[in-house]
């Protein structure tokens, strides 16, 4: 009995260590989308908003199990970054912006730089789905007697990914003239957005597509031209990390939304997603109020005629 009794319990422990592993396991997304901030190419708050929708209804139809955690802060994002967990997904919710945290002060390329080694060596994933990501920064952020922040916009330009490329060991840039033109929807890229039940276009509404040196591990849009290859809704393994890129237009923030889910998604899930079948596609709002008004057009006939029938 007390031999039994102690199997029963080692059962017990074993089966405690493995739903606590399988729990740990599950993935944080972060969506980041700092409150002492603002967007650029995109409304933060509604981005957010539709992006946890998308998440959230893919979950459901596929089985995904994740934590979704949204960096509402700067000083949750000084955190993450300070504390580094391993293998973060974040979703950068402020287009072409990224919030730089207040330790930093004025020097948003150490910023860069610590968010790379996080990348290499901490196995970030950073998602940046709308335009040249890292062009702008809001940073100099400093305490206001009522405790509130003060903070300074600043253009960085090209040289935004251009420091971040750098310590990451990529050479990259995100102006269409590189490639000549528009990427085009691959088959993988299809598929993913079938999967999800997403209606994107054969040609991507990205006018910011990414040129690299360095080859791609999976992309949703591609062009080439030349030497040259354009990505669009693309990633880049990098050490132990990825950088995922959308180069997507500012609007509308329905798409920006799906490509930001659909990257980060397939990063995660590739097995489960690549195996899925189509999901079943709804009406988008356009296609709805175009039936609305013909449906309205076609009573306003009926009624018309039924008025002339009378007269004759």
């Amino acid at each position: 009995m007390r031999r039994a009794g102690r199997i029963a319990l080692a059962a017990l422990f074993v089966a405690l260590a493995v739903g606590a592993s399988l729990s740990s396991a599950q993935p944080t997304i972060y969506i980041l989308k700092v409150s002492e901030s603002q967007g650029w190419w995109t409304t933060p708050d509604l981005l957010v908003t539709r992006i946890r929708e998308y998440l959230d209804n893919a979950a459901k139809d596929l089985g995904l199990t994740f934590n979704v955690e949204v960096i509402d802060s700067i000083e949750k994002w000084e955190r993450l970054v300070n504390e580094s967990p391993p293998n973060a997904v974040i979703i950068n919710a402020h287009g072409e912006l990224v919030p730089v945290p207040p330790k930093y002060g004025t020097d948003w390329q150490s910023f860069y730089r610590d968010l790379a080694m996080n990348i290499v060596y901490k196995g970030w994933v950073f998602v940046n789905p709308i335009g040249y990501g890292f062009y702008y920064v809001t940073y100099n952020y400093t305490r206001r007697p009522d405790g509130t922040w003060d903070w300074t916009f600043l253009t960085v330009g090209p040289a935004g990914l251009d420091t971040l490329g750098g310590w990451l060991g990529i050479v990259a840039t995100a102006w269409p003239e590189a490639a000549g033109g528009t990427p085009k929807l691959t088959d993988l890229g299809k598929h993913v957005f079938d999967v999800l039940g997403y209606d994107m276009p054969d040609t991507a509404n990205a006018p910011r597509p990414i040129t690299t040196n360095v080859p791609a591990s999976w992309y949703f849009y591609v062009l080439q031209s030349g030497n040259a290859t354009a990505y669009s809704c693309v990633a880049f393994s990098i050490g132990k990390g990825a950088l995922l890129w959308g180069g997507w237009a500012a609007s509308p923030i329905e798409d920006q939304a799906r490509v930001a889910v659909a990257m980060t998604l397939y990063y995660l899930f590739p097995s489960e997603i690549e195996a899925a079948q189509p999901k079943p596609k709804g009406l988008r709002p356009e296609q709805i109020i175009l039936i609305a008004w013909g449906a309205a057009a076609a009573v306003m006939v009926l009624l018309l005629l039924r008025v002339l029938r009378r007269r004759s």
